[in-house]
Parts: structure tokens; C-alpha cells; sequence
């Protein structure tokens, strides 16, 4: 539970540059600051250092880098010995992702980064161009250092959780960039500002651009392209409200449903797919509501990575 506590306080820290005005300033001090310590001691227990391992047995590898940088290797080396598939991960406990990655039978390597509260932390450090490719780089050598045979990525998978999302739209946002990704998996954190009167709520296309045409591409069923979200309302636009907008840009429209989650107190209340698109709404607008969708992240987007990744 403490876990929860932490990573669900966090969410109403997630706005930075690409949402518009933050919700700190809505908080009280009293809040804010027991967040983020119970947040900074959440993922200093995850951040441990593995004991001594032989690279050749094929047993689970992880190692924390600097940069707040976790690489795990479910598999363990066999899996990094040819070409592998990566997913890098922004954002979330690494107890909660590195669980969902090796239950899910993906057969390749995982590096997740957690860069700090609202999506600046993660949009700032791909505002020059290259710096994407240098981080690929860094965790090629990373997985080298784990397994001294390792080969180099071969493809590319972005997911994220809640503010996480500020990494990816500057990754797809630069063409040379997006041009390297296979696939994109969103849980509860797309979020834009608006245009015109705000009471309007109109969704900010050159802020969504991105978004949309990675979209156009998962459709003809050349990318991946996978969203899940809650109903929690905020002063910018909200993940029902973008992720309504690509389906509409698609053209693809929402089914209406009524059917349990994965945890006990989640509601799948809409669906839609087409090609590898793929949009799926839930009930819930609340921290808990937000928290449910890391926690079921495993369940709702890792299948059709795997699908894809086979």
C-alpha cells in the first residue's frame, strides 16, 4: 500500500510544459512535501543493486545506472545476446514494471527511467536534437556491461505512465526520432492544452500532432499504438479528452461497455480498436483511479506488445 500511496500522490504533479498550467499551486504544502518523500522512498527501496551474477547463466540481470536509471533483464543475457526488442519505460514504481514485463513473456530488455515529478522532467531532456539517440546508446552500452555479449536494439518500443508521456511526445515529436520507434503504450497520461476560450476545451492540435500521426501510422498497422486512461477531470486537457481526439483524427469510434478490470475496483467502460490502434477507458476519477492503471499496465498494454513483438 505504501507504494500506492506514493505513485498515486504523484499524479497531481503531472502537468508541466505540454499541459499548460500545473495543479501544484492547488495543493497545500502539507501535501506536497510528505508526497514527495514518500514517493523518494519508495523508489530508493526499489533501487538496489543487484548481488554478483555470472553472465552466463540465464538468471534475472537489473542494475541501477545513474540518471535514475533501472535495466532489467527478465530473461537474463540469452535474451540480449542478438539483436533485442527494448521497452523503455518513463515513469512508475520498477517493482510494479518490472513484475508486469517478465510475467508478460516478452522476450527482450527493459529500462525505466524516473526523472521527477510533473512533464517537464521528462520533456527537458529531449529538447536538443541527438539526445535520443545518445540515450540508446547509453543503454546499449548499459546491457553491455551486464551481459559482455550483447548485441545492439533492433526494436524500439515508449511507454509511460502519467507524466511520463512528456518523453514520448518529444521523441515522436523530432521525425528522425519517431522514425526509430515500433511502438507506443500510454497508460492514463496524454494530456495538452487548449486553443481558444478554455471554457471550450478545445484540444490543442499542434500539441497532439505528434501523437496523431504516429496514430495514422498504427492504423495501417505499421506501428503500435496503445492508450488506456481514467475519467479524472483536469484544468488542461484531460486523457479521456486526447485520447477522443485521435479516435476522432482516426475516425474510429468508441464502443460503449461495461466490464471489470484488472484489479477488483476497475470498470472498463469503453473501447476501440483499429489496426494496431487501440483505445480502452475506465471508470474512476480519483488517485486510485490513476494508480489503478500502473498497476495494470501488465494487463491492459503488454499483450498486444507481445502480440506485435512475437
Amino acid at each position: 500500500m505504501r507504494v500506492l500511496a506514493a505513485i498515486a500522490l504523484g499524479y497531481f504533479f503531472v502537468v508541466g510544459k505540454l499541459g499548460g498550467q500545473g495543479t501544484v499551486e492547488q495543493l497545500s504544502s502539507g501535501l506536497m512535501e510528505p508526497a514527495r518523500a514518500e514517493l523518494d522512498r519508495t523508489l530508493s527501496v526499489a533501487l538496489e543493486e543487484p548481488r554478483e551474477f555470472d553472465p552466463q547463466l540465464d538468471t534475472p540481470k537489473r542494475r541501477v545506472a545513474p540518471g535514475s536509471r533501472v535495466i532489467s533483464l527478465g530473461a537474463g543475457c540469452r535474451a540480449a545476446q542478438k539483436p533485442y526488442d527494448l521497452l523503455i519505460h518513463f515513469h512508475g514504481a520498477p517493482p510494479v514494471l518490472e513484475t508486469a514485463f517478465e510475467k508478460s513473456g516478452i522476450d527482450g530488455v527493459l529500462v525505466i527511467y524516473n526523472w521527477g515529478i510533473g512533464s517537464g522532467a521528462y520533456e527537458d531532456p529531449f529538447a536538443a536534437p541527438g539526445t535520443f539517440n545518445q540515450l540508446v546508446t547509453n543503454i546499449t552500452n548499459g546491457v553491455r556491461e551486464l551481459c559482455p555479449n550483447a548485441a545492439a536494439p533492433k526494436r524500439i518500443g515508449l511507454s509511460a505512465w502519467s507524466a511520463g508521456y512528456g518523453a514520448v511526445w518529444r521523441i515522436l515529436d523530432r521525425s528522425t526520432d519517431a522514425a526509430r520507434i515500433d511502438s507506443v503504450l500510454l497508460s492514463d497520461g496524454l494530456h495538452c492544452g487548449f486553443v481558444g476560450n478554455e471554457r471550450e476545451r478545445q484540444v490543442n492540435p499542434a500539441q497532439m500532432a505528434a501523437f496523431e500521426l504516429f496514430a495514422d501510422q498504427a492504423v495501417a498497422d505499421k506501428r503500435l499504438f496503445a492508450i488506456t486512461h481514467s475519467t479524472i477531470a483536469t484544468p488542461y486537457a484531460s486523457t479521456t479528452e486526447t485520447s477522443t481526439y485521435l479516435l476522432d483524427a482516426e475516425g474510429v469510434a468508441r464502443i460503449q461497455v461495461s466490464m471489470p478490470g484488472p484489479r477488483p475496483d476497475m470498470e472498463l467502460t469503453s473501447r476501440a480498436d483499429r489496426g494496431s490502434f487501440h483505445v480502452r477507458g475506465f471508470a474512476g476519477q480519483d488517485k486510485a483511479a490513476h494508480a489503478n492503471q500502473l498497476y495494470g499496465f501488465g494487463d491492459l498494454l503488454l499483450p498486444y506488445l507481445k502480440e506485435r513483438w512475437r
